[in-house]
Parts: C-alpha cells; sequence; structure tokens
C-alpha cells in the first residue's frame, strides 16, 4: 500500500489546526504520514500539538509564509502522495482513501482535485464549492490559467510529479496554489472526484481584504505561466488578461470602489473589445449598482480563496 504524506501548514490557529490534525487520523486509508509544519506560532499551537505524540510528525520553523512551511513539509515526507490540508480546514473520513485509489485508476493522471463543503467558523456547512469549470479533467492548464477553480485543500499530488515541477513559489502568497497547479496541468493530467471529500473553512476572505496584493500577485502568475508557455497565442494572453481585470472589477463593485471598478473594466475591454460579460457589468454597474453589488456580495464573498 502506497504511503501518503499529509502536510497542514499551522500559524496561530491552534484550535482549528487541532481539527485538521483529527480529521486526518479519522481516514479510512490506514498508510499515511502527517507532517504539520508550525510556521512561528505565537499562540499554544505547539503546546497543544504536543498532546498527539508520535502520531504526527512537528516541524517548527520560524515564520515564513504558508508556501515556505508547504515546502518544509514536502522535504520532509517520504509518501509517494502528497496530500496539502491547510490548519483550518478538515478532511472527511474517507477523502485519502478515495482520492489514492481514483489516482491508482488513472495512471496517467498527476493529481487529483475534488468537490469540497464550504463550512463557517462553527464547522457548519455553507454550501458546496462547484463551479461548471471545477469538474475539469486531463489536460485543464488551458482553462486553469483563466482562474483557479481548484478549491484549496482538496488536491491529493503524486510526489514524483512535484519532483519534476518543483516547489511551491515563496515569492508569492495569494496565488501560490494556482500557481502550482498551473506548473502541475502543463505537465500532467488531473482527475476529478464530483464528491465533496473536504470541509474548507469561508471565514477570512484574505484574497478579498488584500486586492491590490493579490492583483499584483496573479499579475506575476499569469507572466510566468505565459514565459514558461510562449507559444500560446497573443489572442489568448489578451482574452486572459481582459478576464483577469474582469475579476477585480467585480470585487471592485463589492467594496464600492466605482473609479477602480472603471479602471479594471476598461483593461478589460482594451485587452478584448469583445468581452462580452465585461460591457454587462458596465452596462449593470451604471444602471443597477445596488443589485450588482449584493449579488457579488453573496458569489465573491462565498467563494474568495
Amino acid at each position: 500500500m502506497s504511503l501518503v504524506s499529509v502536510i497542514i501548514p499551522a500559524y496561530n490557529k491552534a484550535d482549528y489546526t487541532c481539527r485538521a490534525v483529527d480529521s486526518v487520523l479519522r481516514q479510512t486509508y490506514p498508510h499515511l504520514e502527517l507532517i504539520v509544519v508550525d510556521d512561528g506560532s505565537t499562540d499554544n499551537t505547539q503546546e497543544r500539538l504536543k498532546t498527539y505524540g508520535n502520531r504526527i510528525q512537528y516541524i517548527y520553523k520560524s515564520n515564513g509564509g504558508a508556501c515556505s512551511a508547504r515546502n518544509a513539509g514536502i522535504g520532509r515526507a517520504k509518501g509517494e502522495y502528497i496530500a496539502l490540508l491547510d490548519c483550518d480546514d478538515m478532511y472527511l473520513p474517507n477523502k485519502i482513501e478515495l482520492s489514492v485509489g481514483h489516482l491508482q485508476r488513472h495512471p496517467d493522471a498527476g493529481f487529483v482535485h475534488t468537490k469540497a463543503y464550504l463550512i463557517d467558523r462553527e464547522d457548519q456547512t455553507v454550501s458546496v464549492y462547484e463551479r461548471p469549470e471545477n469538474r475539469s479533467q486531463g489536460w485543464i492548464a488551458a482553462r486553469l490559467i483563466f482562474g483557479n477553480f481548484i478549491c484549496n485543500s482538496t488536491a491529493v499530488i503524486r510526489r514524483s510529479c512535484l519532483d519534476r515541477v518543483g516547489l511551491f513559489d515563496e515569492t508569492i502568497f495569494t496565488p501560490a496554489d494556482w500557481d502550482m497547479w498551473l506548473r502541475l496541468a502543463e505537465q500532467f493530467q488531473a482527475v476529478f472526484i464530483d464528491i465533496p471529500l473536504t470541509q474548507y473553512r469561508i471565514t477570512d476572505n484574505y484574497i478579498f481584504n488584500k486586492l491590490e496584493l493579490a492583483e499584483r500577485e496573479e499579475a506575476v502568475t499569469i507572466d510566468k505561466y505565459f514565459q514558461r508557455n510562449p507559444s500560446q497565442s497573443r489572442v489568448l494572453k489578451n482574452k486572459v488578461l481582459s478576464h483577469w481585470h474582469l475579476r477585480f472589477a467585480l470585487c471592485y463593485v463589492v467594496k464600492e470602489n466605482n473609479p477602480r471598478v472603471h479602471e479594471e473594466l476598461k483593461q478589460a475591454l482594451a485587452f478584448d473589445p469583445w468581452n462580452v460579460k465585461a460591457w454587462a457589468v458596465y452596462i449593470l454597474n451604471t444602471v443597477a449598482r445596488a443589485s450588482l453589488k449584493s449579488a457579488l456580495q453573496r458569489k465573491i464573498l462565498r467563494y474568495s480563496n
């Protein structure tokens, strides 16, 4: 039976981290190692995790961000498969068993992702992370470059594929997962399990609260993709950039920052004058701004990751 290494980067969320650890220890798949990387927590995370004894591998490091913690965990891992679980998320009991089985039935696939339940601070289910593009399988990079649709904490990856594409980029934070999925998807096929196997917590909305940083880092991620893939057409790149500016325009509608809405829409239409969704948002923001904001609040604040 193949060994699975589950890596949890932890930082100042002791209670949630213990819930995440417990969810891994309840897995129906028996052959796994659990590595918790404490990224310089200043709360009682270390004290709480000591109670697990040798059931987990505990690593303490100075604070360097989630990517550096994940990379430290990957460096310690011995498994054929790598599973990445954020410290405020949880696995359902059969998450690893079904994910490994899916990869074993699809030997050409480099990683698997799944649906997820979206939960609140009290672990209550709010909804299901489910988008049409989320079901994408096979060679998905050409769709994935338009925006990240792989929910954090649902991916299980073959270690050999990570060895080939490299570790997480520690120079970026908000789109670091997207950057990793893109690099994997360029070289390996993906498979998807159409049932929720992870509980993904939606309390922080970090990207929405730091839009300027997110936009700068996503620009880097998109630029890296096209540098790695110079044969991609200018038409595709323009469509990607148009879609990207439109996504941030929608966020700024919710933030009621109308000058930024107009600037993002201007850029979206400059890259693709035929972007019908951008024109629709421009019109709605002019004639029905309150209704547009209300609809986007339900979508963006629930699905930001």
